[in-house]
C-alpha cells in the first residue's frame, strides 16, 4: 500500500528505518520522492488511526456543538481518507506519473488484479469470521478492478469522473438503496457470497457500508490526486485550496441549506453526526460500532419512509457520516486533500518533522497489517455502544494506536515491510512471469 516507485527511495526508507546505517539528511527539493513516500505514509497512519477511533472510540451525542463535532471528526472522514489514498496508490502501483514500457504495464496490470482478488478475497473472509459489516478490503479491492481502466486518465478527466460520482452516484445511491429495484434484489437472493452473510457483488457495489457506486468519487480523486507533482509547491498551495473549498462546500452549504430550509432542524449538514432527522444515527452506528454482527446499513433502517417527505430532503442534504450524499462526499474529499497535502509538505520541509515521526510513518508503511489486526482485536476489547463511558472508550482507542506505533517501529527496525505487505508482494510475484 505504499508508494515504492524508484529502488533508491526504497533503500533510502530502508536505511532510515532499520538504522542499520546513518545516511545524509535529504536536503528538500522539488521533485523529491523521500518527502512524499513519507508524507502518504503519514496520511495512511492518520487514516488507520481514525477507524480505529471509529471502531472502538465513543459514539455518544455530546451537548456541546463544538466538542460534539471535534469528537465526531473520525467517523466517515477516516475511511473516506483511507478511500482516496488508495486510488493515489493504484495509480502508484500502475506507474505513477510515467508511462511504463509495455511489458512492465502488462505486469503491473495482472499485478494489480491478482492484488484486488486477494483483497476481496480477504475481506470477505474476515467479514465470515468476525461476523461484521465493517471492512473495507472487499470493497477495496472491488475498488481497484473498476477503476484500472482508467489508471492512465489526466488529472481533468479523474476530476470529472470523481465529481460525476459525488453528484449522481449518491443520486443512485439513494434511489437503490429506498426503491430496492428487482435486480438488486435478484443479485443479492442468487449470490452465494451474500447468503453465507458476507458482502456480496449488490453490497459491494449498491447498498454495502461502503459502496462502489458513490465511493468510486474517493477513489477517483485520490488518482487525481495521483498525478500531480505533490513536490511543487505551486501544486500544494492549489490543492489545499481545492480541498478547503471543497469541505467548505461540502459541510457548509449542508449546513446552510439545512438551516434555511429546515429552521430548528439540527446541526446535520455539519459534520456532527447527526443530520437532525434521527437518520445519522442509523448510519453512524453501522458505521462505526464494534463487532455487532449486523450486515445493515444505514438504508436498511429507511424502508419504511416515504422518499419524497421532509425527512427524506433534510437527509439528502445533509452531510452525516457514511450517508453517501453529495455533501458528505465533497466534504470528505475535501479533508482528504487537505490531509495529504499537509503531511506531504509536512515531512518534506522538514528533517525534524521525519525523526520524530518516523513510528508514525512506520505504522502507515503497514498499513495493511494494522488494519487487519485491529479487525482481530476488536473481539476483545468491549462494545463502544451508545451509553459507554468516554474515557473509557478514549483509552482504548489510545491502546489500539500506541500498540500499532510500537509494533511498526519495532518491525521496521528489522523489515523492510509489514507481515501482511511481504504476504501480498510473495502472492503478487507471479506476475513478473507475464510476457
Amino acid at each position: 500500500m505504499t508508494d515504492t516507485d524508484t529502488v533508491r527511495s526504497e533503500r533510502t526508507l530502508r536505511l532510515i528505518r532499520t538504522g542499520r546505517e546513518t545516511p545524509p539528511e535529504p536536503t528538500p527539493q522539488r521533485g523529491g520522492t523521500l518527502g512524499r513516500v513519507l508524507g502518504l505514509d503519514l496520511a495512511r497512519a492518520l487514516a488507520i488511526f481514525g477507524m480505529f477511533y471509529a471502531h472502538v472510540g465513543p459514539m455518544q451525542e455530546f451537548k456541546n456543538p463544538v466538542v460534539n463535532t471535534i469528537m465526531q471528526i473520525p467517523h466517515g472522514r477516516a475511511s473516506a481518507l483511507f478511500a482516496v489514498l488508495a486510488g493515489l496508490s493504484l495509480v502508484l502501483l500502475a506507474g505513477g506519473r510515467r508511462t511504463p514500457p509495455a511489458l512492465e504495464r502488462r505486469q503491473r496490470i495482472v499485478k494489480i488484479v491478482i492484488r484486488a482478488v486477494l483483497l476481496i478475497a480477504l475481506g470477505t473472509a474476515l467479514t465470515l469470521w468476525l461476523r461484521t459489516d465493517i471492512v473495507i478490503l472487499a470493497f477495496y479491492g472491488l475498488f481497484f478492478l473498476l477503476a484500472l481502466p482508467f489508471t492512465r486518465c489526466g488529472v481533468k478527466t479523474l476530476a470529472v469522473l470523481s465529481a460525476s460520482f459525488a453528484v449522481v452516484g449518491s443520486v443512485v445511491f439513494y434511489w437503490i438503496s429506498m426503491a430496492q429495484p428487482a435486480f438488486v434484489t435478484a443479485l443479492n437472493a442468487h449470490d452465494p457470497i451474500t447468503r453465507m452473510g458476507a458482502d456480496g457483488l449488490g453490497r459491494l457495489l449498491f447498498t454495502g457500508l461502503y459502496p462502489a457506486v458513490p465511493w468510486l468519487a474517493y477513489i477517483f480523486a485520490g488518482m487525481a490526486i495521483a498525478k500531480l507533482d505533490l513536490s511543487a509547491k505551486r501544486v500544494r498551495i492549489g490543492m489545499a485550496s481545492v480541498g478547503a473549498g471543497l469541505a467548505l462546500a461540502g459541510y457548509g452549504l449542508s449546513w446552510v441549506l439545512q438551516k434555511v430550509l429546515f429552521a430548528g432542524g439540527g446541526m446535520g449538514g455539519s459534520g456532527s453526526g447527526s443530520s437532525g432527522s434521527g437518520m445519522a444515527s442509523a448510519s453512524t452506528g453501522s458505521g462505526s460500532s464494534g463487532m455487532s454482527g449486523s450486515s445493515g446499513t444505514w438504508s436498511d433502517s429507511m424502508s419504511g419512509f416515504d422518499p419524497w417527505s421532509r425527512d427524506m430532503l433534510q437527509f439528502l442534504l445533509s452531510a452525516s457520516p457514511h450517508s453517501g450524499t453529495a455533501f458528505e462526499l465533497l466534504g470528505n474529499i475535501g479533508i482528504a486533500m487537505l490531509v495529504i497535502v499537509g503531511s506531504v509538505a509536512l515531512l518534506d520541509r522538514s528533517a525534524l518533522a521525519r525523526k520524530l515521526l518516523t513510528p508514525i510513518t512506520a505504522a502507515g508503511a503497514m498499513s495493511l497489517t494494522l488494519y487487519v489486526a485491529h479487525l482481530w482485536a476488536l473481539n476483545h476489547v468491549p462494545s463502544n455502544s451508545e451509553g459507554g463511558a468516554v474515557t473509557a472508550a478514549l483509552a482504548v482507542w489510545g491502546w489500539f494506536c500506541v500498540g500499532g506505533i510500537v509494533f511498526a517501529f519495532v518491525w521496521s527496525r528489522f523489515f523492510k515491510r509489514g507481515p501482511l505487505e511481504y504476504a501480498m508482494q510473495w502472492a503478487t510475484s507471479p506476475a513478473k512471469l507475464m510476457r
